[in-house]
């Protein structure tokens, strides 16, 4: 009887395969809901890594106000006598904790926009294209995941005329930002690589089709300078191969793009604005005040 009960109990201590599949369908759907939130969280971070970068860029322009007095071109000898010339991103490096790159990149080229690894301080971790993100690669050239306002710091060929040359900026804060630095954009989240390229400084640089578009960004159409001009709003957040239009700025989540201001704050800007108030936040001195879609 004993014998019988025992061999009887034995039967129980393994599942039937109804049973396993019971179980691996609860843990499929279990996944299946934890997935969006997991998703959720990565890309709340990712936004925050964002802002942190573009609010630590905004507050290291103050500091090299402070310092010389006037904010570099978007190309240019910085200060206006001074032996080295590069892009704003480049002197910027000091300012953001990056001084060992601004010195190993002034020794392995006389061009000091010249880099051979990315910054992490330029490289958004929402950009689908931010294996390509790099200063400057030579050949192919690639963006980085941020872009300047051209407006504001101007160059030899902009409009604004916010500097005298090539090598001699008048921007400055805050005489240049009359409309106030809190209602100025300086810096904006956009694609590294954007379009199909067709030579080294092409689509995929930083949104200028060699010389195609209009005043977006460049000394030049040479690819050298990753700056934004267009008062078009961002795109909201298209295929970096398909439908983004280099001449436009990417938003990089459906909530928008995040846009640092001349105060050192940031903001998340939803793509949908109106091209009024995108120009009137764009340009620093139109005496326009921003829409209430700002």
């Amino acid at each position: 009887m004993l014998r019988f009960s025992l061999l009887r109990s034995r039967r129980w201590l393994g599942f039937t395969l109804i049973e396993l599949l019971v179980v691996i369908a609860i843990i499929a759907i279990l996944i299946g809901l934890l997935l969006p939130a997991v998703q959720k969280v990565r890309e709340a971070a990712a936004r925050m890594q964002s802002s942190n970068n573009l609010k630590q860029m905004s507050l290291a322009l103050h500091n090299m106000n402070d310092s010389n007095g006037v904010l570099p071109a978007m190309v240019s000898n910085y200060p206006a006598n001074g032996p080295v010339r590069g892009t704003l991103q480049f002197f910027l490096l000091p300012f953001i904790e990056q001084d060992n790159a601004y010195k190993y990149m002034i020794s392995q080229h006389n061009d000091s926009w010249y880099c051979t690894q990315g910054i992490k301080t330029y490289v958004a971790p929402s950009d689908p294209t931010n294996s390509n993100t790099a200063l400057d690669t030579g050949s192919p050239r690639f963006g980085t995941s941020y872009a300047p306002n051209e407006w504001v710091f101007g160059s030899g060929n902009a409009p604004p005329n916010q500097q005298i040359s090539d090598t001699t900026s008048r921007a400055g804060i805050p005489k240049t930002f009359v409309d106030g630095t809190s209602n100025t954009v300086v810096f904006s989240e956009k694609y590294a690589v954007c379009g199909t390229a067709t030579n080294n400084v092409a689509t995929y640089y930083y949104g200028e089709t060699g010389g195609n578009c209009v005043r977006y960004g460049g000394q030049g159409g040479n690819g050298s300078v990753p700056g934004f001009y267009t008062l078009t709003p961002p795109q909201a957040k298209p295929s970096p191969f398909s439908n983004c239009d280099p001449c436009r700025l990417q938003g990089m989540s459906a909530g928008g793009v995040q846009v640092g201001l001349g105060d050192g704050s940031v903001r998340n800007v939803n793509t949908a604005i109106s091209a009024t108030t995108w120009a009137n936040a764009v340009q620093p001195a139109d005496g326009n005040p921003l829409g209430s879609d700002w």
